[in-house]
């Protein structure tokens, strides 16, 4: 059993975990959401009822996250400067990135002030970040926190317009894709880690709420969702929705963020695959219920274990599904390795997405970690290994996940 590398405390509770506006690479499916695309209330769905005073403040890391992958991905038109001053400086004042969204807040402070992303990263060194290439890390052949190697990709972006590494490593997707594990996903999977085991005594409400946040669902759930409809599992495709009918969209309740996004998609694909497996609403369902439960002062810790479950299945399916997208495009390729053959996109996510489960997992351990990481190498592996090496090494990382989480192995092939 691997527990979060550090425990959740009330200090860290008012700018913490949420990352990613968008969902990237996301498709579009649905089982028995309603999807009607109107945006009309929630048609008597299920609703999470007690915000609390600081659930903005993971909001505001969400909306930083991406924002940081968008500007990263657009280096030439984002100085250094701007990169710093998103990561750990004032944003109160700035603009949120919500380009064709009639969004109720403007700026990062209208949601929550003083959020600093750099200060809530976790400082425990990223599993075989010592094999990192030259070019890719500050000290190659050091291990490094999430923190200095952001610093390092943010300084290449700003200050040498680069987004891509001489080894192929996208540094758009680290931006978002790192921080989706710390802060993100590492607080909120040990607040609910700390009250499926019964520790929490105190600001249980307030706690369970910055989970809440952390995973980033809208307030009510089901008028976002379509599975019925491809394999993105959003209605209409659309993260934003006026559920309340108010003429603007509230960030903080009426927004669908990146790892609410992901738990949507793939249980789209599995619902439409005709083997169900419904990480969004097994999710959504025990962070409703748990928040009702702590309201009626009663035990919360069996929907914490259920939504627990369900965040970090996410996670490993992510890296399932970019380890097929990666073998997808192998299929194509003979022999050695070339530039592009790979994917670099894809390794970037499973690369990141594997460096997420360490920050929580309870059924992957070090060993399986370092053997994942291994397996899908320091960088693209141009040059170095043929297509059906490669191949081979993704195959035994998928093996690991689906057998860890026994994953249905229809599903496995189709994520």
């Amino acid at each position: 059993m691997r527990r979060s590398f550090f425990g959740y405390t009330h200090l860290l509770l008012v700018p913490l975990l949420a990352v990613g506006l968008v969902l990237t690479g996301c498709d579009s499916n649905g089982s028995n959401g309603i999807g009607n695309g109107n945006g009309d209330g929630d048609n008597g769905s299920t609703t999470f009822e007690y915000p609390s005073d600081t659930y903005g403040a993971e909001t505001v890391v969400n909306l930083l996250a991406f924002d940081l992958g968008v500007r990263v991905g657009n280096a030439s038109d984002n100085s250094e400067a701007v990169l710093d001053e998103l990561y750990t400086g004032t944003i109160d004042d700035k603009t949120v990135p919500t380009s064709g969204i009639s969004a109720q807040q403007s700026t990062y402070g209208d949601i929550a002030g003083g959020v600093d992303l750099s200060s809530l990263t976790d400082d425990a060194p990223l599993l075989r970040s010592q094999a990192l290439e030259s070019g890719d890390s500050p000290t190659p052949g050091s291990a490094v926190t999430t923190d200095q190697l952001l610093g390092f990709y943010l300084q290449q972006a700003g200050a040498n317009d680069v987004t891509t590494t001489d080894n192929g490593i996208v540094l758009s997707q680290f931006a978002e894709k790192m921080l989706l594990g710390t802060p993100i996903y590492g607080q909120g999977a040990a607040i609910l880690s700390d009250f499926a085991d019964g520790t929490v005594s105190s600001n249980r409400a307030e706690q369970w709420d910055a989970a809440f946040g952390y995973f980033g669902f809208p307030r009510t759930l089901e008028p976002f969702l379509d599975y019925s409809d491809g394999d993105e599992g959003l209605a209409d495709g659309n993260v934003a929705r006026d559920v309340d009918g108010n003429g603007s969209v509230d960030l903080t309740s009426e927004y669908v963020y990146t790892w609410a996004s992901y738990a949507i998609e793939r249980a789209a694909t599995a619902e439409n695959n005709g083997q169900p497996n419904d990480f969004a609403r097994n999710a959504f369902e025990a962070l409703v219920q748990g928040r009702e439960a702590i309201e009626n002062g009663e035990d919360p810790s069996g929907q914490a274990q259920t939504a627990l479950e369900a965040w970090e299945a996410t996670v490993a399916v992510n890296v399932i599904h970019y380890i097929n997208s990666m073998e997808s495009n192998l299929e194509d390729v003979s022999g050695q390795l070339e530039q592009g053959d790979v994917g670099a996109d894809a390794w970037g996510e499973a690369k990141a997405f594997t460096w997420n489960l360490q920050f929580y997992s309870d059924n992957l351990d070090d060993s399986q970690l370092n053997t994942i990481h291994d397996a899908i190498g320091n960088d693209p592996p141009y040059g170095e290994l043929t297509a059906d090496e490669y191949a081979s090494d993704l195959q035994e990382a998928t093996d690991i996940l689906a057998n860890a989480y026994g994953f249905d192995a229809s599903n496995v092939a189709n994520w």
